[in-house]
């Protein structure tokens, strides 16, 4: 799994091995929200768009029992 989707976008596969990219504001210095949609610009857009081509990747790489465990995930970690 690991190689078909290096193959295909190695940023998708850092996305897997670390964490999704939530767009998030950071709120007196310290802590961080996530933003609401209507905050959101295109580098927002741009890091979903790969949360979910990585989640898509792992669905099409996988066998129908693959699948079913990881259908219900939120991102692809």
């Amino acid at each position: 799994m690991e190689n078909y989707v290096q193959a295909d976008d190695y940023e998708l596969w850092m996305i897997i091995r670390n964490d999704p990219l939530i767009p998030k504001k950071t709120l007196d210095n310290r802590s961080s929200v996530h933003k609401k949609f209507e905050e959101f610009n295109a580098e927002n857009f741009r890091m979903m768009e790969k949360n979910a081509k990585a989640k898509k990747l792992l669905y099409f790489g996988l066998g129908r029992d693959g699948y079913t465990c990881i259908s219900k995930c939120k991102s692809a970690k």
